[in-house]
């Protein structure tokens, strides 16, 4: 029978295996098992993989899912002819994604995770995702690594490597979408128009790790342009698939979190793409709140067009309704465990507050704001205090620490609060622009400004040259 996913992603039908066995199916398609896999040929021959290195740390994290055995499943045989004899130096890379990169790429990890569910698959099937999962995992664990290490060295130049060949494999994926959708209907050009999308949002996170600011802005604005030809195909086919669902919403969310530091009068906002994504839209409802507060915020300085009171209550009633939303969805949501689950409430209310604060800021005139951000604040701090162990959202936080500590010019306290975990949380899960969001912080703190100068002002006056993502 069919078996639906709070995440969204679902596998379309129970295996027969399961249901001979009168078992319940996991459905969550492909997850690498490494305990059967022997290497044919290279100099690991007659090795079983993974191969452990001595000191390295690849295999070692806590990335390894440790909840259940029944979610791994072998690698699948029918794999694309490109496939045929696979590197056991690129099977140890796709590991590494499938245990510790894909995790932190979600919102919220779980059995269900797109990021193993959709682009796994979509690698096997497709060598330019292949190739871009492949530098994307390789830079990822160079990082586990000193600056000086071999290793990490070598990892970067394999990183360097699979991304120029993605890079020239995702040109002619484009080059063939142009000539697809003058040529053919709506339905021949989606699955390339899909593959480039998957593999531009991958090269987009492989330059965030590195901080490379003008090349992972560049690869949104691709990601736009793929975007658009993405939507001129469904306007002629009767629904969006989940596949598809998830990657326009990827680039949804990074786009609107991206424009949150960025002042350019000509710049395009990015389209509301959540209407009927469902629950692969996690945290959307939210997500849209960011983005209209933020859109509203530049009307009001640009063009002098005042907020009413109406339109604030009414965005003040979407907070409300998105973390009502958000709650029943930690509810239904299979976690890891039930520590997880119960974090997971935490850190919405965590982002409901930095919402409200970020939306007083921004665009209210109202003489209580002060009162109603200060009391926000302190409910941030609680949450975060409650949340037992950060490591599972930890990729989550850097927007409300950064709200947090907008709020913190003259408290010290609350500074070396943001400061510690920003610090742990790029520990965590990378460093990202997440050193560039802290030096702003710290900058702001220390700038001599007179009173009331939010932090929207100070960096559109004083530095707009700081654009960063606070993601």
């Amino acid at each position: 029978m069919p078996t639906n996913h709070p995440s969204g992603v679902s596998a379309e039908k129970e295996c027969r295996k399961c249901i001979s066995r009168g078992f319940q199916c996991p459905g969550y398609g492909l997850i690498l098992r490494w305990d059967q896999g022997v290497a044919s040929r290279g100099r690991l021959t007659g090795q079983q993989l993974p191969l452990r290195r001595s000191g390295d740390p690849s295999l070692d994290s806590r990335g390894d899912l440790p909840h259940n055995e029944s979610n791994r499943t072998s690698i699948p045989t029918q794999i694309s002819q490109s496939y045929t004899h696979i590197d056991p130096v690129a099977l140890e890379l796709i590991y590494h994604y499938q245990q510790n990169v894909a995790g932190k790429l979600a919102w919220v990890d779980g059995p269900g995770n797109p990021w193993r569910q959709v682009i796994i698959p979509l690698a096997w099937a497709c060598p330019t995702v292949f190739h871009a999962v492949l530098s994307l995992s390789s830079e990822d664990l160079a990082l586990r690594y000193g600056d000086d290490h071999q290793r990490r060295l070598d990892l970067q130049c394999t990183s360097l490597r699979f991304r120029n060949q993605a890079l020239a494999m995702l040109a002619r994926h484009i080059g063939s979408i142009r000539e697809k959708s003058a040529l053919t209907s709506g339905n021949e050009c989606i699955s390339e128009a899909r593959y480039a999308l998957a593999s531009t949002l991958i090269l987009y996170n492989v330059e965030l790790l590195g901080a490379e600011g003008v090349k992972w802005r560049m690869h949104l604005k691709g990601a736009r342009v793929i975007n658009q030809w993405l939507e001129q195909s469904f306007s002629q086919v009767a629904s969006i698939g989940e596949i598809d669902k998830f990657l326009l919403y990827e680039h949804y969310y990074s786009s609107v979190f991206a424009d949150l530091t960025t002042f350019d009068t000509t710049n395009e906002p990015p389209k509301d793409s959540l209407q009927s994504m469902g629950d692969v839209a996690v945290f959307g409802d939210f997500v849209r709140v960011i983005q209209l507060v933020t859109k509203l915020e530049r009307s009001k300085y640009d063009q002098k067009i005042p907020i009413s009171h109406c339109q604030f209550q009414d965005i003040l009633q979407a907070v409300e309704m998105a973390k009502d939303s958000m709650i029943s969805f930690g509810q239904q949501f299979y976690f890891w465990s039930d520590r997880a689950q119960q974090d997971f409430q935490h850190l919405v209310f965590v982002f409901y507050y930095a919402i409200q604060v970020y939306t007083y800021r921004a665009i209210s005139d109202d003489l209580l704001a002060d009162h109603h951000i200060q009391a926000s604040r302190y409910s941030i701090l609680e949450h975060l205090d409650h949340l037992s162990d950060k490591r599972d959202f930890a990729h989550d936080l850097v927007w409300p620490l950064f709200i947090l500590g907008t709020e913190s010019r003259g408290d010290e306290r609350i500074q070396n609060v943001v400061s510690m975990e920003m610090d742990a949380v790029m520990k965590i899960s990378g460093a990202l622009d997440r050193k560039k969001v802290l030096s702003f912080l710290q900058h702001y703190w220390s700038a001599d400004l007179a009173s009331g100068v939010t932090w929207i002002q100070f960096m559109r006056d004083f530095i707009p040259e700081n654009s960063m993502l606070i993601l």
